[in-house]
């Protein structure tokens, strides 16, 4: 006879093993038992008593006792701040021991019980949430609209991709929409976006059944619904966009996470909404002292993306956000430092006390920063112009140990940056990256390519001679991809690091002196004739098709500089650079441009003197551009690149208000007028 071994099932549902293998198996627990051993944990007023009760009476045990069991001591845990204690009590292995054996006789209630108590306290087991998974989707029929949301919510809160599980609650969830609250919804579309599971027809019944009972919809439950749909990349329309904003700008209470969760969103879909994002930057600030480094740094990196901070709410956010990162930025995650750093340098906000305090803190937990995080609070640094030598050299510390695990554009943006902040003393962090950069030099786009070869420029070519000649092959075999900014950079590059010569460097100069003809015939026989209102529509049409067909943002100092002569407008004293750089004004952020300006002229019997002025740039409006007398071309690569939006990306503005070189323009002009006029 074939020996019975008993399962671990078997031992905790009361199974004894007999003499010539008779297994005896209890029968079910009385009802009145069962009420009994309910009410006994029902009854506990804290985790430790539910433990103890699964002690002493767990033997007794049905279903029902387990999964209400595992609830309490979830909620009274969790709700203590001891969930992880309860986990490590000696008693906890027993309660799973007893929910392993009893999943498959969970009844629908017993099952969302016990998968949001195991969810709660962040307990992992996958022996019990595989059983859980099949119990599930035997039963799917049986669950309610808050069953099927809270055994998706419970997956997802714990990490597993169960697809199969997800699709038959989809399904489920589609015939039972209509009895679906709204923390249902929320529960349900926030667990698909959170494991990344797009199921479209639900999602469109989901946003459909949304948009119909808007008005229920809490702070909370709105935040997170819309959130999911973004996260899920899921076209929501624009009578959702609609609908939520108003239903947003009405409510007033709202907790920091729910505003950086609508920010966040905004930001993503790419909404450019002023007046929205204003009103969040209110609420933001009424609630500063309760937010955390995650909130700040998703609603700064959220203004950021948008590129928007023409508004006096927004400048005041970003204000009172500054004293916030001073005094708690040791607090802050890395991840935090980096998209709050970044959203600062991006918006050219003044802010050195913060990038100070942002790099101490930086410095003390530099080990645990990601190469994408370190490369974005470096590349912060550079482009804000400010220099932190502690952070720099614990920064080339990590980066010559984890150099293998940067990507391309990790190694373009951080040897970007090194050369933005003149660091080229640790001579072995150039060369360890220039190595690795040889070794991805497939993987890069063409600005990765052009910013290797600038940066190399500036922090001395000789350690990059190797690197140099990998660009050079690899911009020979994909030049069709070089757009004409990538093709200027690479060839001003490579020109001022002496690595001249060869095929493809003939082909890149011949590139910009086309570019540069194309320029010179634009600004002469091309040019409309006089100022606004004065030529035609097709004439100013065809200006501006020219312009935009060059694809070009900056044309270089030094062909700038040539153009300029060509066009006669290089007269008189020149500047050095380094005089100019001595002004007062003058920044090296790298997201804005500074010109200096001067002039001495005569009109009539006056005289005109200006010996030395300093422009920045800095956004001009819509109605700004429509006022002056110049014709405004827009070339900006931002996300609102559009008259109708009324600005313009930093990269590559082009309204007339906007870059240091036309506020120089205008602002001549505009003194040339009035000593007209008033000479009239």
């Amino acid at each position: 006879m074939d020996a019975v071994a008993l399962s671990e099932d078997d031992v905790v549902n009361g199974c004894v093993l007999g003499p010539h293998g008779y297994v005896y198996r209890p029968p079910p627990p009385s009802k009145q038992l069962t009420i009994e051993m309910q009410v006994s944990v029902t009854e506990c007023r804290s985790w430790r008593e539910v433990l103890s009760v699964v002690e002493n009476l767990g033997d007794l045990f049905d279903f029902r006792n387990t999964s209400t069991a595992v609830h309490r001591v979830a909620k009274f845990s969790v709700e203590a701040g001891e969930s992880k204690i309860a986990q490590n009590d000696s008693r906890f292995p027993r309660l799973l021991q007893l929910l392993r054996a009893k999943c498959k006789d969970l009844s629908a209630w017993g099952l969302s019980d016990a998968s949001w108590g195991m969810a709660k306290m962040q307990c992992r087991d996958d022996e019990i949430f595989q059983r859980i998974s099949l119990r599930a989707q035997e039963i799917v029929q049986d669950l309610d609209p808050q069953g099927l949301a809270i055994v998706a919510w419970s997956f997802a809160t714990v990490g597993r991709k169960d697809e199969v599980l997800l699709q038959r609650i989809a399904e489920e969830a589609r015939s039972k929409l209509d009895s679906f609250g709204v923390q249902n919804i929320s529960n349900l579309v926030w667990a698909n976006a959170t494991l990344g599971l797009r199921a479209d027809a639900l999602h469109a019944d989901l946003l459909r059944h949304s948009l119909a009972r808007l008005d229920d919809f809490t702070t909370q439950e709105l935040a997170i619904v819309n959130w999911a749909f973004t996260k899920l990349a899921y076209p929501v329309g624009d009578d959702w966009k609609a609908a939520l904003r108003q239903r947003v700008l009405r409510l007033k209470e709202y907790a920091p996470s729910e505003l950086s969760m609508i920010a966040w969103a905004l930001a993503t879909r790419g909404d450019y909404d002023p007046d929205l994002l204003a009103y969040i930057a209110r609420r933001s600030m009424e609630l500063m002292r309760s937010f955390t480094g995650q909130n700040l740094a998703t609603i700064i990196w959220a203004i950021a993306t948008i590129s928007y901070k023409d508004d006096p709410s927004i400048d005041e956010f970003l204000r009172m956000a500054l004293g916030a990162i001073i005094a708690r930025a040791g607090e802050f995650q890395p991840l935090n430092i980096a998209l709050i750093s970044w959203g600062l340098a991006k918006l050219s906000f003044k802010a050195e006390a913060a990038f100070e305090a942002m790099c101490d803190a930086a410095v003390q937990q530099i080990d645990y920063f990601a190469p994408q995080n370190l490369v974005q609070l470096l590349w912060a640094c550079g482009t804000a112009g400010y220099k932190h030598e502690s952070f720099l050299r614990a920064a080339a510390r990590v980066a010559k140990r984890t150099i293998e695990q940067f990507s391309s554009q990790h190694q373009s943006n951080f040897l970007w940056a090194c050369a933005r902040l003149n660091f080229k003393e640790d001579v072995e962090l150039l060369r360890v990256v220039a190595t690795a950069a040889q070794r991805k030099m497939h993987e890069g786009s063409p600005q990765h390519l052009s910013n290797i070869a600038w940066a190399a420029s500036q922090l001395g070519p000789q350690h990059f001679q190797e690197c140099l000649v990998a660009v050079l092959n690899e911009t020979s075999r994909r030049i069709k991809e070089f757009d004409p900014p990538s093709i200027m950079m690479l060839s001003d590059s490579l020109y001022e690091a002496n690595f001249g010569g060869g095929e493809i460097m003939q082909v890149l100069r011949g590139q910009v002196q086309r570019m540069g003809n194309e320029l010179y015939e634009i600004f002469t026989t091309g040019l409309p004739r006089g100022t606004r209102g004065l030529c035609g529509h097709q004439e100013l049409t065809e200006y501006q098709r020219r312009l935009r067909n060059l694809g070009l943002t900056t044309f270089g100092y030094e062909h700038t500089t040539s153009l300029f002569q060509q066009l006669q407008l290089c007269e008189g004293q020149p500047w050095q650079v380094a005089e100019a750089m001595a002004m007062p004004g003058w920044t090296t952020n790298a997201r804005r441009t500074t010109v200096a300006r001067r002039y001495s002229l005569r009109l009539g019997s006056r005289s005109l003197e200006d010996p030395g002025t300093i422009f920045t740039s800095a956004f001009a409006s819509a109605q700004e551009d429509a006022q002056a007398d110049f014709i405004v071309v827009w070339l900006g690569q931002g996300k609102a690149d559009s008259p109708s939006i009324g600005r313009a990306g930093r990269s590559g503005d082009a309204e007339l208000g906007a870059p240091g070189g036309c506020r120089a323009i205008l602002a001549t002009h505009e003194m040339l007028k009035k000593v007209k006029e008033e000479a009239q």
